[in-house]
């Protein structure tokens, strides 16, 4: 799940958080020696039955924003609404930093 956010300092960033097993493939490469130190610590929740999420950001500029708030829309109206903006919405999202995780208790 991601959402985009504009900054008081106009900067445009993409934040992410789904499960460790998604978010490692949408990161940039530079962070994977950061992302096994974070999965040692997530397997250590999990052991406590923690429920375990990554977090991952990353800035874009306004004319890659604009892209994609243009091929969002045109994807909403789509007949093929579900799979076309899960397209446009994975191409958007790649090349993230890692964050850091959460890991809470889940009772359900």
């Amino acid at each position: 799940m991601s959402v985009i956010v504009r900054t008081p300092s106009d900067k445009i960033i993409v934040f992410c958080k789904g499960a460790d097993s998604i978010i490692e493939k949408r990161l940039r490469s530079q962070e994977l020696k950061v992302l096994e130190k974070t999965k040692q610590h997530l397997d250590e929740f999990a052991k406590t039955g923690l429920r375990t999420l990554l977090i991952a950001a990353k800035e874009i500029s306004e004319a890659e924003y604009q892209s994609f708030a243009s091929e969002y829309q045109a994807a909403q109206t789509s007949f093929r609404k579900e799979e076309e903006s899960e397209a446009v919405a994975s191409k958007l999202e790649t090349e993230f930093e890692l964050l850091g995780s959460t890991a809470i208790e889940d009772k359900l």
